[in-house]
């Protein structure tokens, strides 16, 4: 499970503040060449907004993604780099169900600790 805090969804009529959850995640890590570790990400999910999302239609919307990226490891930090399809769909809980496609490019940043 993969919470994510915070939406942020600009609309013509308003901006819609969110949150979600991904209960579906499934990861494909591919054999390491040096730093860099390549994988391929499907997830789903759910959001909750403030704001219907597109509008006219409904504030709880689903989120089916896929990535592909790849971590670069470091000594002490380690980032990632990915390209994601995000689909924003109510999956017909309302009267309309236009849905919104979205291609990301992220870029985050982690650290490992060393069990002591």
């Amino acid at each position: 499970m993969d919470a994510v805090p915070v939406y942020l969804i600009f609309q013509p009529a308003n901006t819609a503040y969110g949150i979600g959850f991904n209960a579906l995640g499934l990861k494909w890590n591919f054999e390491r060449r040096g730093r860099f570790s390549p994988y391929l990400e499907l997830g789903g999910g759910v959001i909750f907004t403030n704001h219907a999302v597109p509008t006219y239609t409904n504030d709880v919307n689903f989120t089916p993604s896929a990535a592909f990226g790849t971590h670069i490891l470091g000594e002490k930090y380690n980032w990632s780099v990915e390209g994601r399809y995000l689909h924003i769909s109510s999956a017909g809980l309302g009267n309309l169900n236009p849905g919104l496609n979205t291609f990301q490019v992220r870029l985050g940043v982690g650290r490992f600790w060393k069990r002591k």
